[in-house]
């Protein structure tokens, strides 16, 4: 897990964007972003490609945990809370299926008191290559 780690942290978006991977087991991972003034929308609250960002990074990395090189086929995400400047989002993919070809995801994005922000799922495509 350890060389997958590394290769995780060449993830030059995630790092503009301040994520920190907080943990990766075996199909599942969880990254945790603050939101900050350059993140906001409009309405003055957080934009949500900064949200589904987030969401992505953690369906990258859990997707990417077996070491076997996974892309994204789609991605559904749903907003149910608006996020606030000062925020500490925290996405967490949890692998629902996978078989030699496919991975499903769950993805959760909640803020510092555990309230739902955000709740995507994703579908991968496993290529042949590892790393």
């Amino acid at each position: 897990m350890e060389k997958i780690l590394e290769h995780f942290k060449n993830d030059t978006f995630a790092n503009l964007l301040g994520m920190k991977i907080q943990k990766v087991e075996v199909g599942y991972a969880e990254v945790t972003m603050n939101i900050t003034e350059n993140m906001l929308n409009f309405h003055s609250t957080a934009n949500g490609g900064a949200i589904f960002s987030l969401a992505d990074a953690a369906f990258a990395y859990a997707s990417n945990s077996h070491g076997q090189t996974a892309v994204g086929i789609t991605m559904t995400m749903h907003y149910v809370q608006a996020s606030a400047v000062g925020d500490q989002l925290t996405a967490t993919a949890t692998e629902d299926t996978r078989s030699k070809r496919l991975g499903l995801y769950r993805i959760e994005v909640t803020n510092q008191t555990g309230k739902l922000v955000a709740l995507a799922e994703g579908l991968v495509y496993r290529k042949e290559k590892r790393f």
